[in-house]
């Protein structure tokens, strides 16, 4: 396989991984406005669009960081968070583990 088809095979794939988090953050927002209405007003009311801010984005890190959800007393919803925790890390994780090979790779 050449370098470019690897290329675009890998943006495709991280393309894919970005959507599955958007998908992820929906329904953490839907189940935070329906079921912990308090939590999601003191978080800024996060979406993904309509209100996505600093502020509501640093709400919903720390929630899932400080694992605010705990607190909450649901079972589905903690689930959920640290899936998604578990998700970032590891999205992150390969991310940098793929540049530093590219940076080696180049060198």
């Amino acid at each position: 396989m050449q370098v470019t088809s690897s290329a675009a095979v890998l943006n495709w794939v991280y393309f894919g991984l970005v959507v599955i988090w958007f998908c992820l953050l929906r329904l953490l927002f839907n189940r935070l406005e329906h079921d912990h209405t308090d939590k999601y007003e003191a978080m800024g009311r996060p979406s993904l669009f309509l209100r996505n801010n600093i502020t509501s984005g640093f709400a919903t890190f720390k929630f899932l960081f400080l694992r605010e959800h705990r607190q909450l007393g649901d079972s589905g919803l903690s689930r959920l968070a640290d899936g998604m925790l578990i998700y970032f890390v590891v999205f992150v994780a390969s991310v940098f583990g793929l540049f530093v090979a590219l940076s080696w790779g180049a060198a």
